[in-house]
C-alpha cells in the first residue's frame, strides 16, 4: 500500500545509506527481507535434525524415508518512525552554505530510530527467556574477579547448548575485564596472567568462537525535562549464541536469532503551511522490521558477569 505522503527518494538514500559503526544490533540480529508486513516464519522439531537414522541400503533395498515436519507462524513487522519539522525559514538561512537541514534531520532521526533498535535488541539478547541455557553468575565466576578460573568455566558452558555458540556479545566494560583476567591472559600469551590482555582474535581462538560484538552505545534514561542520566545499552550481561551463516525467513535453520524487515528504510516530507510564520517541511523517517528468536536452545546467557 503505498504512503499517504510522498517519499523522498533524495533523503531515502541517506537513511538507507546511513550507518552508525557503534552500534551491534544489524550483527547481533541480522536483517532478513520478508514479502510483506505480514510474513509467516517455521519452527522445525530441532530433534529432527539430530535423530540418528541408518542410511544403508541393501542391494535390492529401499531407501528408507523420513518426513520433516513443521510448525507454521505468523508475525507482523512493526511500525517504527520519528518526525521532525524544518521551518522554511531555516532553509532560507542555509540557502548559500553547505548545511541541508533536512539531510541534517534525515541523518539525526535514522540516529535516534536506529539506537531504539540497539535497546530492543539489547533487551533481546539479554533476557534469559530467550535463551535455553545461561545462569546467573556466582562471585568466584564473575569477569570482574581477576583471579576466577573462566578459561575452563567458558568452554564447559559453550558445551551445553544444542548448537554450540559461535558468537560474543558483550558490553564495553564487561569486555574490559574478561579481557584482563589472569587465566585469560595466561592462556594467551603463556605467561603468569600478571600483565598483558586477551585480544579478539586471540579470545576467538581460546573460545573457539566466530563473532565477537563490543556494545558501546549509550542511552539517556531520563524523562524529557529532566537532568540527563546516561546509561550503557549494553549492560551486566553476555550473551553467546549460534549464528547460522544463511538464514531466510521462513526457515527452518538452526539459529539464535535474527530480524524480519520488509523493504527498505525510508524518508518522507512534505509541505506544512502550519509551521512558523513562513510553513516549513515535516520529515518523517521509518522502518518496519520484528526482532525474532527463532531457535532458543541455540542461546546462552551468562547474567551479572560483573
Amino acid at each position: 500500500m503505498p504512503a499517504p505522503f510522498p517519499i523522498d527518494p533524495v533523503r531515502t538514500g541517506i537513511v538507507i545509506a546511513y550507518r552508525n559503526d557503534k552500534l551491534i544490533a544489524d550483527q547481533v540480529m541480522p536483517r532478513k527481507s520478508v514479502g510483506g508486513e505480514q510474513f509467516k516464519w517455521f519452527e522445525y522439531d530441532k530433534a529432527e535434525r539430530l535423530t540418528h537414522i541408518d542410511t544403508e541400503i541393501s542391494r535390492k533395498g529401499a531407501a528408507q524415508e523420513v518426513e520433516f515436519a513443521a510448525e507454521e507462524k505468523d508475525a507482523s513487522t512493526a511500525d517504527f518512525g520519528l518526525d521532525d519539522v524544518v521551518p522554511q525559514s531555516d532553509i532560507d538561512k542555509a540557502a548559500n552554505s553547505n548545511y541541508d537541514p533536512l539531510d541534517h534531520a534525515s541523518e539525526a532521526l535514522t540516529d535516534l530510530i536506529l539506537l531504539d533498535r540497539e535497546v530492543r535488541v539489547a533487551r533481546t539478547a539479554f533476557n534469559p527467556d530467550n535463551h535455553a541455557y545461561g545462569k546467573p553468575l556466582a562471585a568466584a565466576e564473575k569477569f570482574s574477579n581477576r583471579d576466577a578460573d573462566l578459561l575452563p568455566f567458558l568452554l564447559a558452558q559453550l558445551d551445553g547448548p544444542l548448537m554450540r555458540p559461535n558468537t560474543l556479545t558483550i558490553g564495553r566494560a564487561e569486555w574490559t575485564q574478561l579481557r584482563v583476567n589472569r587465566s585469560m591472559v595466561a592462556a594467551a600469551h603463556g605467561n603468569s596472567g600478571d600483565k598483558g590482555v586477551v585480544s579478539i582474535a586471540q579470545l576467538m581462538e581460546l573460545l573457539e568462537i566466530e563473532n565477537v560484538f563490543i556494545g558501546e552505545s549509550r542511552v539517556n534514561i531520563a524523562k524529557k525535562g529532566k537532568p540527563a542520566e546516561v546509561k550503557r545499552v549494553w549492560a551486566g550481561h553476555c550473551a553467546f549464541t549460534y549464528q547460522a551463516a544463511n538464514v531466510e525467513i521462513p526457515a527452518g535453520t538452526l539459529t539464535w536469532g535474527a530480524t524480519a524487515q520488509y523493504d527498505d528504510r525510508f524518508a518522507g516530507t512534505w509541505y506544512d503551511e502550519s509551521v512558523g510564520l513562513k510553513g516549513g517541511y515535516r520529515l518523517r523517517v521509518g522502518e518496519q522490521v520484528k526482532e525474532l528468536v527463532i531457535a532458543k536452545e541455540c542461546g546462552l546467557l551468562l547474567q551479572n558477569v560483573i
